[in-house]
């Protein structure tokens, strides 16, 4: 177990429609946290008297005047969190599974080392608005080989979900220096932890995420396949040049490689430096390496 303990961070904004279910499935947890941070944006409706009427000194609720955004507001609650804790991300509109924290706890404990960003992070099973089960897995819906995810397929895109993850304190300093414009927390924590850290994935489904209209979190490369014909759209306006392909994951790359180029291997550069060459090459280069990289990590699932 951590030395200074587990904080669960969570990063509100008009969530009154689930938090309460949400709140109820972390305070009942097989190992409770020692603090869940609430950090709410200026929500417009009942959110905050929602969490208030808990009146639970666990949770700790601090509202912003002004709104920050997502990325910001979860960045503000990891650093009100008490230092040394190992950090666990939440979302206002989930239900946790009640062995969430102590299965990710359990396997912290053997992952950090006290000097290298640590990262664990699970399966899920997607819910909607009803609390209906409509994929029993978030990995097998997205025909994902958890095993195979390395920099090389994190590059095209990200699969470790935010609200699975738990972070040791190195991996939270990491996340504080993090350009909160450039890309979401889970896409850059990833690249980090496939990189110059350390990680370890559960195949638990610990969280059931809640898929719906308002999703913050929710990348575009984990929605339901568009239908043929808006497929044939697109394509078009890529080979037509009218539209990029993967703009925000050229982005990322070279953000990330400016940020921590003096830590990376010679091979994880050239890893990244390759990704990054292919941006001004034709659309159908890049997607035929894209489908490469999967079909060699991942076998024949993602297209």
């Amino acid at each position: 177990m951590s030395a200074g303990g587990i904080s669960v961070i969570m990063a509100t904004f008009n969530g009154e429609k689930y938090i309460l279910k949400q709140l109820e499935s972390i305070l009942n947890q097989s190992l409770i946290p020692d603090e869940i941070i609430v950090c709410d944006d200026n929500s417009s409706d009942a959110t905050v008297s929602i969490i208030n009427a808990f009146d639970n000194n666990i949770i700790k609720l601090y509202a912003n005047e002004c709104r920050l955004g997502a990325v910001e507001n979860f960045k503000k609650a990891a650093k009100l969190a008490s230092p040394a804790n190992w950090i666990v991300f939440a979302d206002q509109d989930d239900i946790w599974e009640l062995n969430k924290l102590q299965r990710l706890a359990e396997e912290m404990a053997y992952l950090d080392n006290g000097f290298s960003p640590a990262l664990v992070y699970s399966d899920l099973k997607i819910i909607d608005k009803n609390d209906e089960v409509i994929a029993g897995s978030f990995w097998a819906q997205q025909k994902i080989n958890p095993g195979k995810i390395n920099l090389s397929t994190l590059l095209y895109g990200n699969v470790v979900t935010g609200c699975t993850m738990m972070v040791n304190d190195v991996m939270a300093a990491e996340f504080f220096l993090m350009d909160s414009s450039a890309c979401l927390h889970d896409e850059w924590l990833a690249l980090i932890a496939y990189s110059i850290g350390k990680v370890k994935l559960l195949t638990d489904k610990l969280v059931l995420y809640r898929q719906h209209e308002n999703n913050i979190t929710f990348s575009n490369s984990y929605v339901a396949r568009p239908a043929f014909f808006a497929r044939l759209i697109n394509n078009i306006k890529l080979l037509g040049k009218k539209k990029k392909f993967l703009p925000n994951q050229f982005k990322l790359a070279k953000l990330f490689l400016a940020r921590y180029r003096f830590k990376l291997s010679s091979e994880q550069i050239e890893i990244i430096e390759r990704f990054i060459n292919q941006e001004d090459k034709n659309y159908l280069f890049q997607r035929i390496n894209r489908r490469l990289t999967y079909s060699k990590y991942f076998g024949r699932g993602q297209k």
